[in-house]
């Protein structure tokens, strides 16, 4: 698992990613991840990983909603 969590990282990193992203990975039979994908627009609906990840964080989905926006607004130097 830590590995994964390596290749994930460092691939939002490495495609200069900012706020979340979503890294999709397939491991093979040797235990090997492979990258397959990042996606920088992660869904949102009920269903969605986001939110379920935010609320294991502590995260209602409108403190989830407020996060991502204060966080653009840090980005782009308003307040």
């Amino acid at each position: 698992m830590e590995r994964v969590r390596d290749i994930s990282f460092r691939a939002h990193e490495a495609l200069g990613c900012r706020g979340a992203s979503r890294v999709d990975l397939i491991v093979d039979g040797s235990d090997l991840p492979c990258l397959l994908e990042v996606n920088t627009i992660p869904g949102m609906t009920e269903t969605s990983l986001l939110p379920k990840i935010a609320a294991l964080a502590g995260y209602d989905f409108s403190s989830l909603i407020e996060a991502i926006i204060l966080d653009a607004l840090n980005r782009r130097g308003e307040k």
